[in-house]
């Protein structure tokens, strides 16, 4: 793009600003209504598809927040600044958020979806109780001073606000960690991203636009009561307009809200009685038609991934990890029976046993995916035991999985630098720097950086999976049958892959069933039958054992 050009452009962006901004200058009363549904839908659908597009988490609990700051304005506006009542505004939809938060952030799906839209329906019903009982009045009047004029220029700053966090958000690492949870929040959790304090977070930013935008809409209609604030239209179409213009994009929303607040003022003036009715059509065709908004016709533009310190695999000299007495039980079962064993740094450990014998149930507890029921488990001299898998993942012990997981919205790339930006170690402990792309190089797949993870084939998944993990500077690296699956060709550049691995000084527990790997790679191995642990030592060994021959070919045969 010649200077010229951008000359041009930078001319017609501030022509536009302007304009934007002088808009009430110009416009009549209904036009200038217009603008004025236009911004406050604009920050709510942009607000809820902070949190709510990449998580995809569906939120019905907009009118929630939203009428939660209109009542504060209600109470508050005739007696305090209006500044200060901004501010408290933002301080009720924070706490609100926070608090329930905490609880419905651990659901997910349409149970999510229900808690959500209970929720609004639980705050109207408690705001009703308090005016009815405390208050002795149904509603509110607010007289306030604030012309349609400057409503106008507060939502259009709000709005400016709005796009500014959102911008800031999306560049930084949180941004990448949100995207990775929507797209696989036991994958992320395990990339070392704590998804309830990164949900939580964004919930109560995302809320407190809301109340914001509530507060400064009080005064547009003189009296408020429970029907008008806590109206369960506004979040359903709130949703409809994000999906629309595409909740996936900063600016896709505003896509959603031009044409819809246009449409909806048509409808409630041509079809009062029928508005519901056509808001779930709308809402079943953009569904249909659109499922990724108008934003995805246009396509979505390169995402930023946030720098970050390169990766490195780390030698240690410190004993690793012990088990001891671990057992694990599901409702009277025993899938895991009192294993005890330990690793030394730079060994990998072989488990071995038929399918069934409880060997990824062992894996999941030494990742934090499960609580043992009995027994500790120490990573150097931390019990791991009670911690959960963001931060076993952070002290440096990483894993794959045996139904590989990787996060398929994002890139290639983005899987590995979700992992690297929310490692644990400090950077003045990381030593020689290795980027994600020689850890990409490394498990070979160096020339797809850019491809969506989930456009791989099954084995490339695999090799995904292995460069996430590595990404996280492990001392220990978990490997549940990353094996399985490959041809012979891809057999022995595994094998190769994981003796370098080891070469460099990275301790591996392997879970596999292919015994030729076992036998090249493992110096010690322990097999494991019904949970509990029924041989162990050199591969050729235990495999020559009467006990593990009957375990995989039945008493009978063997």
């Amino acid at each position: 793009m010649t200077a010229a050009m951008r000359a041009l452009l930078w001319c017609a962006g501030a022509a536009l600003a302007a304009a934007i901004v002088a808009y009430p200058l110009y416009a009549n009363g209904y036009h200038l209504a217009l603008g004025i549904s236009v911004l406050y839908f604009t920050i709510l659908a942009t607000a809820w598809a902070m949190f709510s597009g990449p998580t995809r988490y569906i939120s019905l609990a907009t009118v929630a927040f939203f009428g939660l700051g209109a009542y504060t304005a209600a109470a508050l506006g005739e007696t305090m600044p209006w500044p200060v009542v901004l501010l408290a505004a933002a301080g009720v939809g924070a706490l609100t958020a926070a608090i329930t938060g905490l609880s419905t952030l651990r659901l997910s799906g349409i149970y999510f979806v229900i808690f959500s839209f209970g929720l609004a329906e639980l705050i109207r019903q408690l705001v009703i109780w308090y005016e009815v009982n405390i208050h002795r009045s149904v509603g509110r009047y607010l007289f306030s001073a604030v012309t349609q004029d400057i409503l106008y220029w507060q939502l259009l700053a709000l709005a400016a606000l709005v796009f500014l966090t959102g911008s800031l958000l999306g560049r930084s690492r949180y941004g990448l960690a949100l995207r990775a949870i929507g797209a696989d929040e036991t994958a992320a959790s395990h990339s070392g991203i704590d998804a309830t304090r990164v949900k939580l977070g964004v919930f109560i930013l995302s809320a407190t636009f809301m109340a914001v935008t509530g507060a400064v809409m009080a005064p547009r209609w003189t009296y408020i009561d429970p029907a008008i604030a806590f109206n369960p239209t506004i979040s359903f179409q709130v949703v409809i307009m994000a999906l629309l213009g595409g909740a996936g994009s900063l600016f896709g929303p505003v896509l959603g809200v031009i044409p819809l607040v246009l449409l909806f003022e048509v409808l409630t003036a041509t079809l009062p009685n029928h508005f519901s009715i056509v808001l779930g059509i709308i809402f079943i065709l953009i569904v249909m038609v659109l499922p990724n908004g108008v934003i995805g016709l246009i396509g979505t533009a390169r995402r930023h991934i946030p720098a970050g310190s390169a990766a490195t695999i780390r030698k240690v000299d410190t004993p690793l990890l012990a088990a001891e007495g671990v057992s694990k039980s599901f409702s009277g079962l025993r899938a895991v029976n009192g294993v005890s064993f330990a690793v030394t740094p730079g060994e990998i450990l072989g488990i071995i046993g038929p399918n069934g014998s409880g060997k990824t149930t062992l894996l999941n507890t030494l990742s934090g995916a499960l609580a043992p029921s009995s027994g500790t488990i120490r990573l150097g001299d931390t019990v791991l035991n009670g911690l959960r898998p963001y931060q076993i993942a952070r002290l440096g012990l990483a894993r794959t999985f045996q139904l590989v997981r990787v996060m398929p919205d994002l890139t290639v790339a983005e899987n590995v630098a979700a992992a690297r930006l929310f490692r644990g170690a400090p950077a003045s402990m990381r030593g020689s720097a290795e980027s994600a792309g020689d850890l990409l190089d490394l498990v070979g797949l160096g020339a797809m950086h850019e491809a969506p993870a989930g456009d791989l084939t099954y084995i490339d998944q695999k090799r995904l999976e292995l460069a996430r993990a590595l990404a996280l500077e492990p001392r220990l690296v978990l490997l549940d049958e990353w094996l399985a699956g490959l041809n012979p060709s891809e057999l022995e550049t595994g094998i190769a892959l994981i003796a370098t691995l080891r070469d460099r000084g990275l301790t591996i527990i392997m879970v596999e069933h292919v015994m030729d790997a076992i036998r090249a790679l493992c110096g010690h191995c322990i097999v494991m039958n019904a949970g509990s642990v029924i041989a162990r030592g050199a591969p050729d060994e235990v495999l020559a054992d009467p006990k593990v021959i009957a375990a995989y070919l039945g008493g009978d045969d063997a």
